[in-house]
Formats: C-alpha cells, sequence, structure tokens
C-alpha cells in the first residue's frame, strides 16, 4: 500500500510507527466508526487520523509531531489546516474565515479535465503553529487519552462529513486544538461539498447551534503581506513523489 510505504519511508523512526489500516470497501462505514475501531485498537499516546488519499511531504515529520505535543501540554488535537474562528452562517467551514484566523500549508494534487493540477494551498503565510477551534480532517494528530472523554459522533454523524469540526468541539470542552504549518502533507484531492456535505452542515449546526461561533479567546496574529488563501503552481517546481 502505497500510503504505507510513504509512512515508513518518511518517519525517522519507522519501527515505533503503529500503521492501522482498516478495509472499508465492503461495509462503507462513515469516517466516525472506521475512525472509533482505530481507537479501539490503537496503543500509541499520539494517534494521527488521515485520508487514504494523503502523503506525508517531508522527512522526520513523526519527530516534528511528537515534539509538539511533548512542548504544549494543553494541546488534544494537532492538524495541518484549520481556522481560529467557526462561523455558523452561510456554513460551519473553517475556511470561511479567511486570513488571520485560517493557517496551515497543503500541498494538492488533483486531475481536472484530464491534467493534474499541482500546488500549494496557502491558508496563512506564517509557520510555526496557531491556536485555533477548527481543523480539516483531511490529517489531524490527537492525544489517545482524549478519548477517554470523547468518541467520534458516529450516530449523529455516519457519512463522511463534519467528523472532523464535531471531534474538534468536542476537543474544545477538555484542552486546545493548534494547526501547524511545520508539517506538510500532499492531499489528492480538494474535498467535496455536495447535497450530503450540506445536509451533515445542518446537522452539525443544530448540535453545536449554542456554542457556535466558536473562537479562540486570543486573537490570531494579524496578517503581513497575504490577506486572502492563495495558490502557488508547483508543476514544474517541485517533483511529484511516487510511493
Amino acid at each position: 500500500m502505497s500510503v504505507k510505504r510513504n509512512l515508513l519511508g518518511t518517519a525517522k523512526w519507522p519501527k515505533s510507527l503503529e500503521i492501522i489500516v482498516i478495509d472499508n470497501r465492503e461495509k462503507n462505514e462513515g469516517l466516525c466508526a472506521v475512525y472509533n475501531q482505530g481507537v479501539a485498537k490503537a496503543n500509541g499516546r499520539v494517534l494521527v487520523f488521515m485520508h487514504e488519499d494523503v502523503w506525508m511531504m517531508e522527512k522526520e515529520w513523526d519527530v516534528v509531531l511528537l515534539k509538539k505535543f511533548r512542548e504544549l501540554p494543553e494541546i488534544q488535537m494537532l492538524g495541518v489546516a484549520g481556522s481560529s474562528l467557526l462561523v455558523k452562517l452561510p456554513y460551519p467551514l473553517w475556511g470561511t474565515a479567511e486570513i488571520p484566523y485560517t493557517f496551515g500549508k497543503v500541498i494538492h494534487l488533483v486531475e481536472k479535465n484530464g491534467e493534474k493540477e499541482f500546488f500549494l494551498a496557502i491558508f496563512n503565510e506564517r509557520d510555526g503553529d496557531q491556536e485555533v477551534v477548527a481543523l480539516d480532517g483531511l490529517w489531524f494528530a490527537a492525544r489517545k487519552s482524549l478519548f477517554e472523554k470523547i468518541s467520534f459522533d458516529e450516530k449523529t454523524f455516519p457519512g463522511f462529513h463534519f467528523y472532523d469540526l464535531d471531534t474538534c468541539m468536542q476537543a474544545l470542552e477538555h484542552g486546545k486544538i493548534y494547526a501547524t504549518a511545520d508539517i506538510r502533507v500532499l492531499h489528492k484531492s480538494e474535498g467535496s461539498f455536495k447535497e450530503e456535505w450540506e445536509k451533515a452542515s445542518a446537522v452539525f449546526i443544530q448540535k453545536w447551534e449554542n456554542k457556535l461561533p466558536a473562537k479562540t479567546l486570543n486573537e490570531p496574529l494579524p496578517a503581513k503581506e497575504l490577506f486572502n488563501t492563495s495558490c502557488i503552481d508547483l508543476r514544474g517546481k517541485v517533483k511529484i513523489p511516487k510511493w
């Protein structure tokens, strides 16, 4: 499996990784159900949840990840893209807030009209970390101990949408969430916002209506030069990895 080879090939300590692969092709269960199964099987203190179309783009990501959880004892979840503000309207979408609330940098590789688009999406020009209230579910990590207090809500969200934001809202009641620009991933998708997403959006708003809009206590650092999400074409500049 290419994702497994990628993880092992980019980690500094590959033998310490406990890679749990759940083949969901036959049962076609929602992500909440699948991730709950993964949590039950996992033995590590820090768990990483990632889509099957995500690759790590830099070496020793595991060192960076563990250092952040060690140096930030209040952190419960860490992701590669998110926002310090989550609004209710028009949709509870973390990217709606824009800079300086949004944070992170993610590489995308997608195919449109028979052509490959390879670009870096910049949600904030700053590096380092930023406290947020919402993370994108493409890749995120969490303390195993967090799931002694919460779980992925598979009853309310049986599909493939809003499992990430719902879990973030639960986690905020037990600590802090951060997005980091120090871990770089490639996502072979841009997401889907069709009818199922809109239905799940309404369910999410109904569940968390009294908590929305959600916002960090401290304002994020102001923007320097970039005020809107920007994309940099990487074709011909960065080699597309093969695993």
